[in-house]
Protein backbone atom coordinates (compact mmCIF):
# COMPACT_ATOMS: atom_id res chain seq x y z
CA UNK A 1 0.00 0.00 0.00
CA UNK A 2 1.23 3.50 -0.83
CA UNK A 3 1.34 6.52 1.47
CA UNK A 4 -1.42 8.56 -0.21
CA UNK A 5 -3.70 5.52 -0.57
CA UNK A 6 -3.36 4.80 3.14
CA UNK A 7 -3.83 8.45 4.08
CA UNK A 8 -7.01 8.80 2.04
CA UNK A 9 -8.45 5.64 3.59
CA UNK A 10 -8.56 7.33 7.00
CA UNK A 11 -11.42 9.37 8.47
CA UNK A 12 -10.92 12.97 7.38
CA UNK A 13 -12.80 15.34 9.67
CA UNK A 14 -11.46 18.34 7.73
CA UNK A 15 -13.45 17.07 4.75
CA UNK A 16 -16.59 15.78 6.47
CA UNK A 17 -16.73 18.71 8.97
CA UNK A 18 -18.26 16.23 11.45
CA UNK A 19 -16.84 17.81 14.58
CA UNK A 20 -19.23 15.88 16.85
CA UNK A 21 -16.45 13.32 17.28
CA UNK A 22 -14.66 15.77 19.57
CA UNK A 23 -17.38 15.48 22.22
CA UNK A 24 -15.88 12.21 23.45
CA UNK A 25 -12.36 12.72 22.12
CA UNK A 26 -9.20 12.15 24.15
CA UNK A 27 -5.52 12.03 23.22
CA UNK A 28 -4.92 8.91 25.31
CA UNK A 29 -4.73 6.35 22.48
CA UNK A 30 -2.62 8.57 20.24
CA UNK A 31 -0.30 9.39 23.15
CA UNK A 32 0.45 5.68 23.63
CA UNK A 33 1.27 5.34 19.94
CA UNK A 34 3.56 8.39 20.11
CA UNK A 35 5.33 6.80 23.06
CA UNK A 36 5.79 3.38 21.46
CA UNK A 37 6.92 4.83 18.11
CA UNK A 38 9.31 7.24 19.84
CA UNK A 39 10.98 4.31 21.60
CA UNK A 40 11.08 2.16 18.49
CA UNK A 41 12.57 4.84 16.23
CA UNK A 42 14.80 6.43 18.90
CA UNK A 43 13.39 9.90 18.20
CA UNK A 44 16.01 12.62 18.48
CA UNK A 45 15.15 15.80 20.38
CA UNK A 46 15.20 19.04 18.38
CA UNK A 47 13.82 22.29 19.75
CA UNK A 48 10.09 22.37 19.04
CA UNK A 49 7.80 25.41 18.85
CA UNK A 50 4.00 25.11 18.88
CA UNK A 51 1.89 27.81 17.23
CA UNK A 52 -1.76 28.26 18.20
CA UNK A 53 -4.34 30.98 17.56
CA UNK A 54 -7.37 31.81 15.46
CA UNK A 55 -5.81 33.96 12.75
CA UNK A 56 -2.22 34.29 11.58
CA UNK A 57 -0.88 30.98 12.89
CA UNK A 58 -0.11 29.57 9.43
CA UNK A 59 1.92 32.55 8.20
CA UNK A 60 3.59 33.00 11.61
CA UNK A 61 4.61 29.31 11.58
CA UNK A 62 6.00 29.70 8.07
CA UNK A 63 8.03 32.78 9.00
CA UNK A 64 9.44 31.09 12.11
CA UNK A 65 10.67 28.20 9.94
CA UNK A 66 12.03 30.58 7.32
CA UNK A 67 13.91 32.66 9.89
CA UNK A 68 15.45 29.62 11.56
CA UNK A 69 16.62 28.20 8.25
CA UNK A 70 18.17 31.57 7.28
CA UNK A 71 20.11 31.29 10.55
CA UNK A 72 21.43 27.94 9.31
CA UNK A 73 19.16 25.53 11.19
CA UNK A 74 17.53 22.60 9.42
CA UNK A 75 13.87 23.20 10.32
CA UNK A 76 10.76 21.07 9.98
CA UNK A 77 7.43 22.83 9.44
CA UNK A 78 4.11 21.08 10.08
CA UNK A 79 1.03 22.99 8.94
CA UNK A 80 -2.54 22.39 7.82
CA UNK A 81 -4.57 22.33 5.70
CA UNK A 82 -2.73 22.06 2.38
CA UNK A 83 -3.31 23.89 -0.90
CA UNK A 84 -2.72 21.14 -3.48
CA UNK A 85 -0.91 18.17 -1.91
CA UNK A 86 -0.80 16.65 1.61
CA UNK A 87 3.00 16.57 1.26
CA UNK A 88 2.97 20.36 1.77
CA UNK A 89 2.07 19.76 5.42
CA UNK A 90 5.51 18.50 6.47
CA UNK A 91 8.15 20.57 4.75
CA UNK A 92 11.82 20.90 5.66
CA UNK A 93 13.40 24.36 5.39
CA UNK A 94 17.09 24.66 4.52
CA UNK A 95 19.08 27.76 3.57
CA UNK A 96 15.98 29.91 3.92
CA UNK A 97 13.90 27.89 1.46
CA UNK A 98 11.04 25.42 1.99
CA UNK A 99 11.34 21.98 0.44
CA UNK A 100 8.22 19.89 -0.07
CA UNK A 101 9.41 16.29 0.35
CA UNK A 102 9.71 14.22 -2.79
CA UNK A 103 6.97 11.64 -3.18
CA UNK A 104 9.50 8.82 -3.61
CA UNK A 105 11.22 9.78 -0.33
CA UNK A 106 7.89 9.83 1.51
CA UNK A 107 6.92 6.47 0.01
CA UNK A 108 10.24 4.91 1.04
CA UNK A 109 9.90 6.22 4.61
CA UNK A 110 6.26 5.08 4.79
CA UNK A 111 7.20 1.61 3.52
CA UNK A 112 10.08 1.17 5.96
CA UNK A 113 8.76 2.93 9.07
CA UNK A 114 4.96 2.75 9.00
CA UNK A 115 3.85 -0.31 7.02
CA UNK A 116 5.47 -2.78 9.46
CA UNK A 117 3.11 -1.38 12.15
CA UNK A 118 0.22 -0.63 9.78
CA UNK A 119 -2.48 -1.99 12.10
CA UNK A 120 -1.48 0.43 14.85
CA UNK A 121 -2.07 3.39 12.52
CA UNK A 122 -5.33 2.24 10.90
CA UNK A 123 -7.58 3.58 13.66
CA UNK A 124 -6.17 7.11 13.41
CA UNK A 125 -7.85 10.05 11.72
CA UNK A 126 -6.30 11.77 8.71
CA UNK A 127 -4.91 14.58 10.89
CA UNK A 128 -3.69 12.29 13.67
CA UNK A 129 -1.81 10.12 11.19
CA UNK A 130 -0.20 13.09 9.43
CA UNK A 131 0.88 14.46 12.81
CA UNK A 132 2.65 11.31 14.00
CA UNK A 133 4.00 10.57 10.52
CA UNK A 134 5.54 14.07 10.36
CA UNK A 135 6.95 13.63 13.86
CA UNK A 136 8.74 10.46 12.72
CA UNK A 137 9.72 11.91 9.34
CA UNK A 138 11.31 15.02 10.86
CA UNK A 139 13.33 12.81 13.20
CA UNK A 140 14.51 10.77 10.22
CA UNK A 141 15.51 14.05 8.54
CA UNK A 142 17.44 15.06 11.70
CA UNK A 143 15.85 18.50 11.96
CA UNK A 144 17.35 20.89 14.50
CA UNK A 145 14.14 22.90 15.03
CA UNK A 146 10.51 22.02 14.37
CA UNK A 147 7.51 24.35 14.06
CA UNK A 148 4.14 22.76 14.78
CA UNK A 149 0.99 24.65 13.78
CA UNK A 150 -1.98 23.34 15.74
CA UNK A 151 -4.96 22.17 13.72
CA UNK A 152 -7.95 22.97 15.94
CA UNK A 153 -7.76 24.41 19.43
CA UNK A 154 -4.82 23.10 21.41
CA UNK A 155 -5.89 21.21 24.54
CA UNK A 156 -7.00 18.19 22.49
CA UNK A 157 -4.98 18.83 19.34
CA UNK A 158 -2.75 16.00 18.13
CA UNK A 159 0.22 18.37 17.88
CA UNK A 160 0.17 18.72 21.68
CA UNK A 161 1.89 15.33 21.83
CA UNK A 162 5.13 16.64 20.31
CA UNK A 163 5.56 18.44 23.68
CA UNK A 164 6.91 21.74 22.42
CA UNK A 165 9.66 23.65 24.19
CA UNK A 166 8.06 27.00 23.37
CA UNK A 167 4.56 28.26 22.56
CA UNK A 168 3.49 31.08 20.25
CA UNK A 169 -0.07 32.44 20.49
CA UNK A 170 -1.38 34.54 17.60
CA UNK A 171 -4.67 36.47 17.36
CA UNK A 172 -7.71 35.10 19.16
CA UNK A 173 -11.07 35.43 17.40
CA UNK A 174 -14.42 33.71 17.05
CA UNK A 175 -14.10 30.52 14.98
CA UNK A 176 -15.10 26.88 15.61
CA UNK A 177 -17.14 28.21 18.54
CA UNK A 178 -19.35 25.09 18.61
CA UNK A 179 -16.24 23.10 19.63
CA UNK A 180 -13.90 25.58 21.32
CA UNK A 181 -16.41 27.77 23.14
CA UNK A 182 -18.75 30.70 22.59
CA UNK A 183 -16.42 33.44 23.85
CA UNK A 184 -12.87 34.57 23.17
CA UNK A 185 -11.96 33.66 26.75
CA UNK A 186 -13.09 30.04 26.31
CA UNK A 187 -11.38 29.79 22.93
CA UNK A 188 -8.16 31.22 24.38
CA UNK A 189 -8.20 28.65 27.19
CA UNK A 190 -8.58 25.84 24.66
CA UNK A 191 -5.63 27.18 22.65
CA UNK A 192 -3.42 27.56 25.74
CA UNK A 193 -4.33 24.01 26.75
CA UNK A 194 -1.61 22.79 24.38
CA UNK A 195 0.99 23.73 27.03
CA UNK A 196 2.81 20.82 28.65
CA UNK A 197 5.24 20.66 31.56
CA UNK A 198 8.26 20.78 29.23
CA UNK A 199 7.34 24.20 27.79
CA UNK A 200 9.95 26.85 28.65
CA UNK A 201 8.36 30.04 27.34
CA UNK A 202 5.23 31.63 25.89
CA UNK A 203 5.02 34.61 23.54
CA UNK A 204 1.60 35.99 22.57
CA UNK A 205 0.25 38.72 20.32
CA UNK A 206 -1.34 41.46 22.39
CA UNK A 207 -5.08 40.62 22.31
CA UNK A 208 -6.01 44.27 23.04
CA UNK A 209 -8.27 42.98 25.79
CA UNK A 210 -7.26 43.24 29.45
CA UNK A 211 -9.25 40.14 30.42
CA UNK A 212 -7.57 38.00 27.77
CA UNK A 213 -4.18 39.47 28.59
CA UNK A 214 -4.57 38.53 32.26
CA UNK A 215 -5.77 35.05 31.30
CA UNK A 216 -2.68 34.47 29.12
CA UNK A 217 -0.24 35.81 31.72
CA UNK A 218 -1.65 33.66 34.52
CA UNK A 219 -2.36 30.44 32.61
CA UNK A 220 1.02 28.62 32.88
CA UNK A 221 1.14 26.67 36.14
CA UNK A 222 4.92 26.19 36.14
CA UNK A 223 5.73 29.94 36.07
CA UNK A 224 7.44 29.99 32.68
CA UNK A 225 8.31 33.37 31.13
CA UNK A 226 5.25 34.90 29.44
CA UNK A 227 5.68 37.83 27.08
CA UNK A 228 2.80 39.66 25.41
CA UNK A 229 3.94 41.64 22.38
CA UNK A 230 2.12 44.82 21.34
CA UNK A 231 1.30 44.72 17.65
CA UNK A 232 3.00 47.20 15.36
CA UNK A 233 0.58 47.18 12.40
CA UNK A 234 2.31 47.24 9.02
CA UNK A 235 0.84 47.85 5.54
CA UNK A 236 0.15 44.11 5.19
CA UNK A 237 -0.85 41.49 7.72
CA UNK A 238 1.98 39.29 6.42
CA UNK A 239 4.58 41.87 7.36
CA UNK A 240 2.96 42.27 10.79
CA UNK A 241 3.11 38.50 11.35
CA UNK A 242 6.72 38.36 10.15
CA UNK A 243 7.78 40.99 12.70
CA UNK A 244 5.87 39.14 15.42
CA UNK A 245 7.66 35.90 14.48
CA UNK A 246 11.03 37.69 14.57
CA UNK A 247 10.44 39.10 18.04
CA UNK A 248 9.16 35.79 19.40
CA UNK A 249 12.14 33.90 17.98
CA UNK A 250 14.61 36.38 19.48
CA UNK A 251 13.09 35.50 22.87
CA UNK A 252 13.47 31.77 22.29
CA UNK A 253 16.99 31.89 20.79
CA UNK A 254 18.52 34.95 22.53
CA UNK A 255 22.07 34.06 21.44
CA UNK A 256 20.97 34.73 17.83
CA UNK A 257 19.08 37.95 18.59
CA UNK A 258 21.32 40.28 16.56
CA UNK A 259 21.23 38.01 13.52
CA UNK A 260 17.45 37.62 13.78
CA UNK A 261 16.93 41.39 13.98
CA UNK A 262 19.07 41.91 10.87
CA UNK A 263 16.80 39.73 8.69
CA UNK A 264 14.34 41.80 6.65
CA UNK A 265 10.88 40.81 5.50
CA UNK A 266 12.15 40.78 1.92
CA UNK A 267 14.72 38.10 2.81
CA UNK A 268 12.10 35.67 4.11
CA UNK A 269 10.21 33.40 1.71
CA UNK A 270 6.58 34.50 1.40
CA UNK A 271 4.12 31.76 2.42
CA UNK A 272 2.17 30.30 -0.48
CA UNK A 273 -1.55 30.91 -0.51
CA UNK A 274 -1.43 34.12 1.55
CA UNK A 275 -2.30 37.19 -0.51
CA UNK A 276 -0.69 35.25 -3.36
CA UNK A 277 -1.00 36.53 -6.92
CA UNK A 278 -1.96 33.32 -8.73
CA UNK A 279 -3.08 34.87 -12.02
CA UNK A 280 -2.24 37.77 -14.32
CA UNK A 281 -4.45 39.65 -16.84
CA UNK A 282 -6.60 39.98 -14.84
CA UNK A 283 -4.75 40.02 -11.55
CA UNK A 284 -6.10 37.18 -9.38
CA UNK A 285 -5.14 37.12 -5.69
CA UNK A 286 -5.86 34.27 -3.27
CA UNK A 287 -6.05 34.36 0.52
CA UNK A 288 -7.54 31.70 2.84
CA UNK A 289 -9.29 34.18 5.18
CA UNK A 290 -12.38 32.31 6.40
CA UNK A 291 -13.83 34.06 9.46
CA UNK A 292 -15.16 37.61 9.89
CA UNK A 293 -11.99 39.03 11.50
CA UNK A 294 -9.70 37.62 8.81
CA UNK A 295 -12.08 38.62 6.00
CA UNK A 296 -12.15 42.19 7.33
CA UNK A 297 -8.34 42.39 7.48
CA UNK A 298 -7.77 40.92 4.02
CA UNK A 299 -10.46 42.81 2.09
CA UNK A 300 -9.54 46.18 3.56
CA UNK A 301 -5.87 45.57 2.85
CA UNK A 302 -6.72 44.67 -0.76
CA UNK A 303 -9.02 47.68 -1.15
CA UNK A 304 -6.18 50.06 -0.22
CA UNK A 305 -4.39 49.20 -3.46
CA UNK A 306 -7.43 48.53 -5.69
CA UNK A 307 -10.11 51.12 -6.39
CA UNK A 308 -12.51 48.34 -7.38
CA UNK A 309 -12.39 44.56 -7.73
CA UNK A 310 -14.44 41.40 -8.13
CA UNK A 311 -14.69 38.88 -5.31
CA UNK A 312 -14.98 35.09 -5.32
CA UNK A 313 -16.11 33.86 -1.92
CA UNK A 314 -16.63 30.30 -0.73
CA UNK A 315 -17.24 29.14 2.82
CA UNK A 316 -17.41 25.74 4.49
CA UNK A 317 -20.70 24.79 6.19
CA UNK A 318 -19.52 25.41 9.77
CA UNK A 319 -18.38 29.00 9.19
CA UNK A 320 -20.10 32.26 10.19
CA UNK A 321 -21.34 33.20 6.72
CA UNK A 322 -23.60 36.02 7.91
CA UNK A 323 -20.70 37.54 9.85
CA UNK A 324 -18.48 37.23 6.79
CA UNK A 325 -21.01 39.00 4.56
CA UNK A 326 -21.34 41.83 7.08
CA UNK A 327 -17.63 42.59 6.60
CA UNK A 328 -18.13 43.15 2.86
CA UNK A 329 -20.39 46.17 3.28
CA UNK A 330 -19.01 49.44 1.82
CA UNK A 331 -16.18 47.73 -0.07
CA UNK A 332 -15.64 48.66 -3.76
CA UNK A 333 -16.81 45.26 -5.04
CA UNK A 334 -17.89 45.25 -8.69
CA UNK A 335 -19.25 41.71 -8.71
CA UNK A 336 -19.52 39.01 -6.07
CA UNK A 337 -19.38 35.34 -7.01
CA UNK A 338 -20.51 33.00 -4.22
CA UNK A 339 -19.00 29.54 -4.64
CA UNK A 340 -21.45 26.86 -3.44
CA UNK A 341 -19.84 23.78 -4.99
CA UNK A 342 -19.63 20.36 -3.36
CA UNK A 343 -18.61 20.52 0.30
CA UNK A 344 -19.21 24.27 0.62
CA UNK A 345 -21.94 26.01 2.60
CA UNK A 346 -25.00 27.74 1.20
CA UNK A 347 -25.12 31.46 1.85
CA UNK A 348 -28.23 33.16 3.24
CA UNK A 349 -30.04 35.86 1.32
CA UNK A 350 -27.44 38.44 0.44
CA UNK A 351 -27.91 41.94 1.86
CA UNK A 352 -28.76 44.56 -0.74
CA UNK A 353 -26.36 46.99 0.91
CA UNK A 354 -23.45 45.16 -0.71
CA UNK A 355 -24.33 47.01 -3.88
CA UNK A 356 -22.55 44.44 -6.03
CA UNK A 357 -23.91 42.21 -8.74
CA UNK A 358 -24.09 38.82 -7.03
CA UNK A 359 -24.00 35.40 -8.66
CA UNK A 360 -24.10 32.02 -6.94
CA UNK A 361 -21.99 29.43 -8.77
CA UNK A 362 -21.30 25.71 -8.40
CA UNK A 363 -19.05 24.87 -11.36
CA UNK A 364 -15.69 26.12 -12.60
CA UNK A 365 -17.20 27.07 -15.94
CA UNK A 366 -19.44 29.65 -14.29
CA UNK A 367 -16.32 31.51 -13.09
CA UNK A 368 -14.72 31.54 -16.53
CA UNK A 369 -16.11 34.95 -17.67
CA UNK A 370 -14.73 36.55 -14.50
CA UNK A 371 -11.22 35.22 -15.15
CA UNK A 372 -11.37 36.40 -18.75
CA UNK A 373 -12.37 39.93 -17.75
CA UNK A 374 -10.26 42.96 -16.89
CA UNK A 375 -11.03 43.78 -13.25
CA UNK A 376 -8.80 42.44 -10.43
CA UNK A 377 -10.18 39.38 -8.62
CA UNK A 378 -9.81 38.51 -4.93
CA UNK A 379 -10.52 34.88 -3.95
CA UNK A 380 -11.36 34.21 -0.28
CA UNK A 381 -13.01 31.87 2.16
CA UNK A 382 -11.31 28.47 2.10
CA UNK A 383 -8.04 26.72 1.33
CA UNK A 384 -10.08 24.39 -0.89
CA UNK A 385 -10.71 27.19 -3.38
CA UNK A 386 -7.00 27.40 -4.20
CA UNK A 387 -6.92 24.19 -6.24
CA UNK A 388 -10.21 24.98 -7.97
CA UNK A 389 -9.08 28.44 -9.04
CA UNK A 390 -5.51 27.40 -9.92
CA UNK A 391 -6.83 24.67 -12.23
CA UNK A 392 -9.25 27.09 -13.88
CA UNK A 393 -6.51 29.68 -14.43
CA UNK A 394 -4.29 27.03 -16.01
CA UNK A 395 -7.09 25.91 -18.32
CA UNK A 396 -7.85 29.52 -19.26
CA UNK A 397 -4.17 30.16 -20.05
CA UNK A 398 -4.04 27.07 -22.28
CA UNK A 399 -7.17 28.03 -24.24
Amino acid sequence: MQFLDFLHSLQNIEKTRNFNVFKEYTLEGLAKLFQSQSSKHKIHKPIRISVVGTNGKGSTSHYLASLLSILGYKTGLYTSPHLLSPLERFQVFQNGKPQIPKEEDVEAFFRNSVLPDKKEFESLSYFEFLTIFSYLFFSFQKTEFEIWEAGLGGRLDATKLVQADFLVLTKIGMDHSEILGDSKEKICLEKLGILTDVCRGLVAMDPNDEGLKSLIQNFPKNKIPVRILPLDPKPTYLETNFLFAKTALADFVPEKKEQIESISWRNAVRPRGRMEVIGQSPEIVFDPAHNPDAIATTTREFAKSHTSFSLVLGSLPDKDREGILAELVDLPILSLFIWEGEGFGTFPELPEVLGAKTTKVQTEGELLPLFQGSSPVLVLGSFRLYGIVAKLIQNTTNM
